[in-house]
């Protein structure tokens, strides 16, 4: 069986992804704004519905076959919850793309409806 990677290795992997994303994201906007929005909004919503096809849900997966049908074996209660692990498992590895595009899709509306007003108002120039 596959070692799971640490959580220092997510982070790590998290950030320097938040890195890339963002600086690709930004040179994008210089380039042209709109496609660049459109296109981290579309991927954005194209991996929040693989995680929701995949982990089938939002929830947790079955941890136990007690809530499973009663008419299965326990083979297959065995089998569907281990499934169910493994699919939870590829859900969380898609996180880590997502949670870097979204957060980069955050940052920017906060800077373009909350701190370029205010830097605006206070008469600072920052882009």
């Amino acid at each position: 069986m596959k070692k799971a990677p640490s959580g220092r290795k997510k982070l790590l992997f998290l950030v320097v992804n938040f890195a890339v994303c963002f600086t690709v994201y930004q040179l994008l906007l210089h380039l042209h704004p709109f496609a660049a929005t459109i296109l981290y909004t579309a991927a954005a919503l194209v991996l929040a519905i693989a995680y929701y096809i995949i982990n089938r849900g939002f929830g947790a997966p079955i941890t136990d076959g007690d809530s499973l049908p009663a008419s299965w074996s326990p083979v297959e209660k065995c089998a569907y919850v281990e499934e169910a692990r493994a699919r939870h498992e590829r859900a969380k590895g898609l996180l880590l793309w997502f949670l870097p595009v979204v957060l980069t899709l955050l940052l920017d509306v906060t800077y373009l409806f909350l701190l370029s007003p205010l830097f605006r108002a206070l008469g600072i120039h920052v882009f």
